[in-house]
């Protein structure tokens, strides 16, 4: 496909989004300096990348859990680059490819776009490889970061005992300001 070379980033882009991939669904990806961490899931995939954007340029390793029926999941990896564009219409796109093990490309393209109005939400334990969870990106809430002790939940929530997130999965998700 195109080349792996760096350009500049584009006026007012950034990794940090949520992104829809036709080959891999729905991207959850932040961008935190050159440092870019993001969480995919489509069907019975799970997977993760982890890597570093210089410019419009993101080369990344990918780990992705799959799982079998009946069996243990299957873990694959490999690495990737994307290429990060705005187009004439001013959609965001990073357009790039996969590969397996140490191949960035040979497994197929792995192209996205920005839904612009969407924050991403990484899981908790995202920020396993970063700097022992001092991002500040991730822990403004106060919930893990030892302050408030998860205050933010309740707030109006009278005593139940934080219950009203198993019947309403996205409160918690709602409160956070990303």
């Amino acid at each position: 496909m195109g080349s792996r070379s760096a350009g500049p980033m584009p006026q007012g882009g950034s990794f940090t989004g949520v992104w829809f991939s036709p080959q891999y669904g729905e991207m959850h990806i932040v961008q935190t300096g050159n440092a870019v961490v993001g969480e995919y899931h489509k069907d019975e995939r799970e997977g993760r990348i982890q890597g570093t954007a210089n410019g419009n340029l993101l080369r990344f390793e990918w780990t992705e859990e799959r799982e079998l029926v009946g069996g243990l999941p299957q873990t694959t990896r490999g690495r990737g680059y994307w290429h990060y564009t705005i187009d004439e219409a001013g959609k965001h796109n990073i357009l790039g490819e996969w590969g397996i093990d140490d191949a960035d490309s040979g497994g197929g393209e792995w192209n996205a776009y920005k839904m612009m109005n969407r924050q991403p939400s990484l899981s908790n334990d995202a920020n396993d490889g970063s700097s022992g969870g001092d991002n500040p990106d991730w822990d403004d809430t106060g919930e893990g970061a030892g302050g408030g002790g998860g205050d933010d939940w309740d707030d109006g929530g009278g005593d139940t005992g934080g219950g009203e997130l198993e019947d309403d999965p996205g409160a918690d998700l709602d409160d956070l300001d990303l």
